[in-house]
Order: C-alpha cells, then structure tokens, then sequence
C-alpha cells in the first residue's frame, strides 16, 4: 500500500521510529503485567497491539530510512505474529511506502544551529558533543582555582566554557556550585581594567567616578579584586576572562596589563572563599605567557587542552539538536558531514555555519543531499555565502567593505590574525561617505 492510498484519519501514525519503538516498549510492558486467566486484562492487550499495528503501518510515510524502516517492520511482524498465536484478527501490518508530500513542516523559528555565533546559556540546550570536555574541566576545578582552556582558534572553547561547563556548574554538578555566584563573561579588549571595573556596576550608564575609583583600587593594591569579590558576593565567585590573548595583543598599556594579571593572580590564589577563574586563550598566543611568569606557571597547571572533535561527538553536535525540532538528514548525508570535518581543529564555526545553511535549505523537515551541494559543502559554505554577499555590493560598496575588513583583523608575525574591535565613530572619521559606511 502506499502512502496516498492510505486515508483513515482516525489512525495517528508515529512520525519517528523512536516513538515508533518507545509505544512498543510499553506493549512489551503491559503483555508482562497482563495475567493469562485475566480476561479483561488479555482483551485490553490485544486491542492496543491491534492499534500499534494500524499506527505503525501507516508510519513508514515518514521513515526514511532503510534501517529505520526494517527495525520497524519487525516489530510489526513479533506483534501480528502474536495475534496470529492467539487467533486474533490482525491488520495487513506492512509499512506504507514514505512520502515525502506528508512530512510536517518545520517554522523557522525552531532552528536547531546557531552559524557563527559561539554557544552560550541561552541556547545550551542545542550544545552537544563535549561531555568528555566538560568532564575533564569539572575534574579540573576540583585542585585547581585557575583553568585555562587553550585550543586553536574555532576550537569550540568559548562554548565549552560557557553553554557546557557554567550551565552544568549552576545546576549543582559539583557539590554546592548552584549557589556560587557567577559574574559575566568578560573579554580583556584594549583595557581590561575597564571591563573588569564594570562588572562591579553592572548599570547600562554606570557612574564614571565610581568606575575610575575601581580602577584605582585595582592599581594600588593586587588585592584589591579578590577583596572586592568577597566583600561583593560573600560566596565562592567564578571569573570567565573569554579569549584572554586579548590582554597582549590589543592592550598596549604593559602596566595596565600587568596591574590587570595581578589582580586575576590573587583571586585565583585566594583562600576561605576560593574562587574560581577560567580563562581561554588561543594555543598560538601562549608563548605571550613568557612575560608573566608567576601567572603562567598557575595557568600552566590549571591548563585543559581542546583538542578538534572526534567522529561519534561530531556527529551527536549534528543529530541530537535536529532531534530536539524532528529535523532528518537524508541516508548517509550525515556521515559526508562528520568525514568532511573530522580532523579538522578550527573548523567547529565553519560546521554550525554550514548546518544552518542546510536549515534554510531543508525541505519540510529534511535536509538533502541537493541542499548540501548547493552550499558547497561545510568547509566552502562560508566563503560560498561571503562572495556572494560581497559580490552583490555596489563596486564603491566593495572598496569600502575591504577598508572595514582590514580595520576589524589585526595581522600577527606570524600567518594568524587577530579580531579586533572598531567603533563606528572611528570609521566616520575615515574620510569616506558615513551613510555607505553604515550601510556596509
């Protein structure tokens, strides 16, 4: 029978094999419980195997694939099969042929991936693939006030850190973390005193006088933070300094830096209320570390390696959150994706990118292999997406996009490049149109 024979709206057809095996699980349960010599129990029995029966043919419209679809057929043929001992009537019970006209839509608003944005709290719950991770810094917490998290750039560190290791810290996976008090992400930038300050008057239009009086604090005592932290929170605190190679590369003020590192130091040695300190940095920026000894030798035992994902975590970061929205891949489309990526240390943003083009792609619920060679594939995805972009500017647009680009990488001496920040007003100033700037 095929799909568009098939027209009995009374029957809910299971639209996965998981809650296709999960009703059979529970049939399972109930012939268990069901006593031979209770009539009324045997009776109750049957009628539901009869109606899984019914649910599980008309499922193979939205199965797939073939193994699915064998598991299901028999679990199908144990079931008729125990009507047929019984001498009880049983359906035809053969899966449907799939169709993929009956698969459900998917609203855009349920997007599993996130592109190029790093992992946070807010969406933790799409972040898979790093239990192994995330074990290792739990374990390292454990004898450690300082943890480094070094890896190469798109590595994953950030997410790791802040939508894998902090959620779980809140939720109490080590004794007592739930009531810990956890301050903001921070990043260093060009003066990271400032960014430090600002985490003690969180107010969108905090007093400067108050701010440049927490500065001060911090120049004239090493103390100060690890002072100001106890007094603020009266509980053990936790400190994430996100990409920490920030404090070398764009702060040009070595007593600032200095002044800055000091106060991490003392905090991450402090000892009744022994607070925490997690910094990530980027492994081609640790020998910076050379010009702060006593730092790096603390950062040097606290350190945790994130090394590039292997095949099973690649391919939980794929499936687990499609399954959260009930998004497929066609057969064997997953598989091209882990080979594609796997090996490949930096290459984490590039594959949520390519995920997320493949969502826009998708046709109801699947993913195909068309959409995947429309896009190029993970690893030309985005330079796929960025030419296109770029080459539908205007040619005064692109002469000015080239100019922003070049202002927002800081070249290093070696191969490697370094984000940095520009303030719009900085751009303005440029000499060129303001209005094209913006629309840039």
């Amino acid at each position: 029978m095929s799909a568009d024979e098939f027209n009995d709206e009374d029957v809910i057809p299971f639209l996965s094999f998981s809650s296709f095996r999960e009703a059979h699980k529970e049939l399972i349960t109930q012939k268990r419980a069901s006593e031979e010599d209770d009539k009324a129990a045997q009776e109750a029995l049957w009628t539901a195997v009869t109606h899984f029966l019914e649910r599980g043919e008309t499922a193979g419209a939205y199965l797939d694939d073939e193994n699915d679809r064998e598991s299901a057929q028999n679990l199908l043929d144990y079931w008729n099969n125990q009507l047929f001992h019984v001498r009880q009537e049983a359906p035809e019970s053969i899966l449907i042929d799939y169709n993929p006209a009956t698969q459900p839509e998917i609203p855009d608003s349920r997007c599993p991936y996130i592109g190029l944005e790093s992992f946070t709290e807010k969406n933790d719950h799409l972040f898979f693939g790093r239990n192994e991770l995330i074990k290792q810094l739990t374990n390292k917490i454990t004898t450690n006030q300082l943890v480094a998290v070094i890896g190469p750039s798109g590595s994953g560190k950030s997410s790791a850190i802040l939508a894998g290791l902090i959620p779980r810290l809140k939720r109490g996976e080590m004794p007592l973390s739930q009531t810990w008090h956890y301050y903001p992400r921070m990043v260093p930038g060009s003066s990271p005193l400032l960014r430090l300050a600002k985490l003690f008057h969180p107010s969108d239009t905090p007093d400067p006088e108050q701010i440049l009086d927490t500065i001060d604090r911090f120049h004239e005592d090493s103390h100060s933070l690890a002072q100001m932290v106890s007094a603020h929170v009266g509980a053990p605190a936790v400190l994430v300094v996100d990409q920490f190679e920030e404090t070398f590369t764009l702060c040009q003020d070595e007593i600032e830096r200095q002044v800055f590192i000091d106060n991490l130091l003392h905090l991450a040695n402090s000892y009744e209320l022994r607070h925490l300190v997690i910094v990530t940095m980027r492994s081609d920026y640790e020998p910076y570390l050379n010009k702060v000894p006593l730092f790096q030798s603390l950062f040097e035992q606290g350190e945790v390696r994130v090394s590039a994902m292997n095949g099973s975590e690649l391919r939980e970061a794929i499936e687990k959150p499609a399954d959260l929205v009930g998004l497929k891949f066609e057969q064997g489309l997953v598989d091209a994706v882990v080979r594609e990526i796997v090996g490949e240390p930096a290459a984490l943003p590039l594959l949520q990118f390519a995920l997320l083009q493949l969502w826009d792609h998708r046709e109801r619920n699947r993913v195909t292999w068309e959409s995947y060679r429309k896009i190029g594939g993970v690893m030309q995805a985005l330079a796929n997406t960025a030419d296109e972009f770029f080459n539908g500017l205007l040619p005064e647009e692109q002469v000015t996009a080239k100019r922003i680009l070049l202002r927002i990488v800081r070249p290093s001496s070696g191969l490697e490049f370094t984000r940095t920040r520009v303030q719009r007003r900085l751009l303005h100033q440029s000499g060129e149109a303001s209005d094209r700037i913006d629309r840039v």
